[in-house]
């Protein structure tokens, strides 16, 4: 009864307050823009009965609005024909009820899948899925593929044509942003404030659970991760290989590369102090930005992976929402799996996400009513088109914020591009939509506390030894000296050492000989390891709310486990000869300690142990060196 209490008090909290988000309402002016030129044209050219079907083509323009110019455009061309395919399944499912369920589960499986192991980035694949749903309803309201397709597609072009627009009259926008954003986590990292009642010194000397040293901790890993951001906007904005063309973007590179040169700087004064860098043969070989799409494919496909997870709550709440919606008495099922979908599609933890399924029924009750009122005025088409497009830009500028509220535009400009004809009909579409609204929020929710209860342990036991691999195979580059040109998987790398064996898998097939150019294999490891580093950080982050007893005591891997990997990143800017001995000795012990590691599976292990035996190859790491 307690529990329910501080739930109920968690969520009346949560109704009422607005958290902070500095500059949300002037990007999502940008943002919205380009859906509103999209929509407007739409209409203008079809009218405003047809050209109001297409908002959810429009909206397929936000996709890659975080984006540089190159980027944005292969991200809105991906995303507006998966858009497109999907909704044409859905239209041909249509008259096949029974098939609804089985397809939109596999489709959202797939999309969301997708979209997280490729870490696409906001708006999310929220809209891509729903304009399945959507053709589903269409489909079975007599629309065909030639007759609704086209709509979206004209939407999409229109929208997306506007948004490369929109971002050519200031097309460094995305990377000043960026730039920026990692300028102040360097300085927050390489700038701390003294701690209370002593200098410098005493923060060196302070014990490891000081709150100090964990907030210097903190500090560093967000500096990597925003430098890291920062550089795959950057080389994703040109051609790879290529330099900027314009001042302006040689002037941004030069700025990251100074800003980053200080975080490895300040890194590496900590991690071997009085040792030199040696900047002008190793930068290159330091590169930052995601990894391939193939290596983030087959890591999210991984047991234990959080795109499995995310992928699998919500392709089965949107299967239990269609199955139930089939079976209610409503003529809108598409809702139900929209708010299934909606709830489960970004993932958090079991009581961020119930919280809001709430605020998902509260919103959506509290936006019939003011369509009911919007409605009551009669307003003329050009002004309800007008309110739709402000109710897109209040979800938008809100949606971070408070999200019922953000839910109460959604209700709004979703019910008026429905088309009716009757105050009947409106009462009939209002009374769908909350209902349909509780099925998809219901089957969200149930599917959150039955589903992966002890997937917190497994997503943190997966990812920590993923890190530890990352970090066994830039040891490995580094015990080599960077003199090889060629890896021979499965073999012992070099000769006159001792025999260190590379994890199998990740190079290739056992005793298949690969031949990579060495500075591209070295770089591949190395961005493996600054983005491994950036991911157990977070994936513990957000798993812990979900069992606190059991991943509490995991802060100690995740310190050890960061502090030996910057350490390794520290060593790769060092004198190649200068890391050999300690990088072979350290690989030895590390390759040991996994190897004694239990199969990874949800059954928790003794963090502590394995936080001392990292910190124990760290030593041997340091001393060596």
């Amino acid at each position: 009864m307690h529990t329910w209490r501080l739930g109920l008090r968690r969520l009346g909290r949560s109704l009422i307050t607005f958290q902070p988000a500095p500059g949300r309402a002037r990007r999502a002016l940008r943002w919205v823009a380009a859906v509103a030129l999209g929509l407007i044209g739409t209409v203008l050219i079809l009218g405003p009965a047809r050209g109001s079907l297409g908002l959810l083509g429009a909206m397929a323009a936000n996709a890659g609005r975080e984006a540089p110019l190159r980027r944005r455009a292969r991200m809105l061309l991906t995303v507006g024909a998966t858009t497109l395919t999907c909704q044409g399944i859905g239209i041909l499912t249509a008259p096949h009820p029974a098939l609804i369920p089985p397809v939109m589960t596999v489709m959202t499986l797939t999309v969301v899948w997708a979209w997280h192991a490729l870490q696409a980035g906001p708006p999310g694949p929220i809209n891509t899925v729903f304009a399945g749903a959507f053709g589903t309803y269409m489909g079975s309201q007599g629309w065909t593929i030639p007759t609704l397709v086209p709509i979206t597609a004209l939407a999409w072009a229109l929208g997306a044509t506007a948004s490369l627009l929109l971002l050519a009259l200031d097309p460094h926008a995305p990377e000043r942003e960026s730039v920026e954003v990692a300028e102040r986590a360097v300085d927050t990292y390489c700038d701390p404030p003294e701690p209370a009642g002593g200098g410098g010194e005493a923060a060196g000397t302070a014990a490891a659970g000081d709150p100090a040293i964990g907030q210097r901790a903190i500090a560093r890993s967000r500096a990597w991760i925003d430098v890291d951001d920062a550089w795959h906007v950057l080389r994703t904005g040109r051609t790879p290989g290529t330099v900027p063309l314009s001042a302006q973007g040689r002037d941004l590179e030069e700025r990251l590369r100074r800003a980053h040169l200080r975080l490895v700087s300040t890194l590496h004064d900590q991690s071997f102090p009085g040792d030199h860098l040696d900047i002008t043969k190793n930068f290159d070989l330091v590169p930052m930005g995601l990894p391939s799409a193939r290596y983030l494919l087959r890591t999210a496909a991984q047991r234990g992976s959080r795109p499995r997870l995310v992928a699998g709550r919500a392709a089965t709440a949107v299967l239990l929402a269609s199955s139930a919606a089939l079976l209610s008495p409503v003529g809108h099922p598409y809702w139900a799996i929209l708010s299934s979908l909606i709830v489960l599609h970004m993932g958090a933890s079991r009581a961020d996400l119930t919280v809001r399924a709430a605020h998902r029924v509260v919103g959506t009750a509290l936006g019939t009513l003011v369509y009911m009122g919007i409605i009551a005025l009669e307003p003329p088409v050009w002004l309800r088109l007008c309110l739709v497009i402000a109710a897109v830009y209040g979800l938008e500028s809100i949606v971070t914020r408070n999200y019922a509220v953000a839910v109460v535009f959604v209700t709004v400009f979703a019910l008026m591009l429905t088309p009716t004809a009757s105050s009947a009909q409106i009462a009939v579409l209002m009374r769908d939509r909350v209902l349909e609204t509780a099925i998809g929020a219901g089957a969200a929710v149930l599917v959150t506390w039955s589903m992966g209860r002890r997937a917190p342990v497994l997503l943190v036991r997966r990812q920590y030894r993923l890190t530890l691999d990352s970090i066994v195979t830039v040891l490995a580059d580094l015990a080599d000296g960077l003199e090889d040109t060629t890896v021979r998987t499965g073999e012992a790398v070099g000769a006159g050492r001792d025999r260190r064996w590379r994890p199998v898998g990740l190079l290739g097939a056992a005793g298949r000989v690969e031949r990579h150019p060495l500075t591209s294999l070295v770089r591949e490891h190395r961005r493996h390891l600054v983005f491994e580093l950036g991911r157990a950080g977070a994936v513990l982050s957000s798993a812990r709310p979900d069992d606190p007893a059991a991943l509490g005591p995991w802060r100690g891997v995740q310190r050890e486990v960061s502090t030996l990997g910057y350490d390794v990143v520290a060593a790769t800017w060092r004198d190649p000869g200068a890391n050999r001995r300690a990088a072979a000795r350290a690989y030895t012990e590390l390759v040991f300690l996994i190897a004694t590691l239990p199969p990874i599976s949800s059954r928790n292990i003794a963090p502590g142990p394995l936080a001392s035996r990292v910190a124990a190859v760290r030593a041997v790491f340091l001393t060596c060196g």
